[in-house]
């Protein structure tokens, strides 16, 4: 038997701690009304009805299997029609094609290139370190030197 599910909105709220947006969904289930959130699962959002501050096991849910397939299936629906597939954020490139940039695979070079307030922002940082912070920071470097010979 099909559930009678209407979603009245479904909005962003916030974001993950991964930066992803979180979906919020009102509506009702036959006739009771619901709130609805994302998680992301395997890359993508999906709805979890939300019952006492959060989604609950199925165990300790009021809602049924079917209820909460109706309601995420429907909230989805929702999504896509107001979002299209939108989940995910597009990156432009910032490059046209053909256009080539340096990158500095070495300490030297990447000091070579940098700007006169990236090697006194470098210095400052160098200046607040310990003495064990330098002698590591000087290990490091001569690991990589026996690493790159």
């Amino acid at each position: 038997m099909a559930k009678n599910v209407e979603v009245k909105d479904v909005n962003i709220t916030s974001e993950d701690k991964k930066g992803n947006p979180v979906f919020e969904a009102t509506g009702t289930l036959e006739g009771t009304a619901f709130i609805a959130r994302t998680i992301q699962y395997k890359g993508e959002p999906i709805f979890k009805l939300q019952e006492a501050g959060g989604h609950m096991k199925m165990s300790e849910s009021a809602y049924s299997r079917g209820d909460r397939i109706a309601v995420a299936r429907a909230c989805k629906a929702a999504r896509l029609e107001k979002f299209g597939d939108g989940a995910k954020a597009r990156v432009e490139p910032e490059l046209e094609t053909g256009e080539t940039v340096t990158i500095a695979a070495t300490v030297d070079a990447d000091a070579d290139t940098a700007s006169a307030e990236e090697l006194e922002a470098a210095a400052e940082v160098m200046e607040g370190l310990t003495a064990d912070q330098h002698a590591l920071l000087e290990r490091i470097a001569e690991l990589d030197e026996e690493a790159a010979a």
